[in-house]
């Protein structure tokens, strides 16, 4: 009807032809988040999902600072904001300064020999990755050299510049002792 004058097999072969043009001009498409950043500048994200293996390996870069024994390099790895749930305290945060507390007391206890056995890491579509598992690792505990164990959920974001964040972590201590290899 919005062709007057036109036959419907006319109007019909025009909208056909649209449709295939427009689907042909957005398969050569690379489809791209655009973010402006505080300072005003303008980042273009991939929106594709990253592969299994880039989620492994993004989740290990993250968890080798871990026991890297630098608190200043741990916390990189943590957006602003992030929100903390540490199997010590009580109470979740987002407040930079506590975390960064406590990510300190973690690297003073000198952690080695990280081992994550089960780690399951899930592709939550194109900006987020989930980590979940037990983590054990030997540390400085109580004036002794011990294992210690924690089921960890630890939630990635793609961040504006492309980097991949935990923007949420829930640390707790098992139930039950864990059997690991250390």
């Amino acid at each position: 009807m919005w062709c007057l004058g036109s036959s419907n097999r006319e109007s019909e072969m025009r909208t056909n032809v649209t449709i295939a043009t427009m689907a042909l001009a957005l398969a050569g498409c690379d489809f791209r988040t655009t973010v402006a950043a505080d300072n005003g500048a303008v980042t273009a994200v991939s929106a594709k999902p990253p592969s299994t293996a880039d989620a492994d390996k993004i989740v290990g870069d993250a968890y080798a600072a871990f026991t890297s024994g630098d608190a200043i390099k741990m916390m990189e790895h943590y957006a602003p904001g992030a929100v903390v749930i540490d199997a010590a305290n009580n109470l979740p945060t987002a407040d930079r300064a506590t975390i960064t507390k406590w990510t300190a007391d973690f690297a003073a206890m000198k952690p080695s020999d990280l081992t994550t056995d089960p780690r399951m890491v899930q592709v939550v579509g194109s900006d987020t990755i989930i980590s979940s598992g037990i983590a054990a690792f030997l540390a400085d505990v109580g004036g002794r050299r011990q294992r210690v164990s924690v089921r960890y959920t630890h939630v990635f974001a793609r961040q504006p510049d492309g980097r991949w964040l935990i923007v949420a972590e829930h640390n707790s201590i098992p139930p039950q002792p864990v059997a690991t290899g250390l």
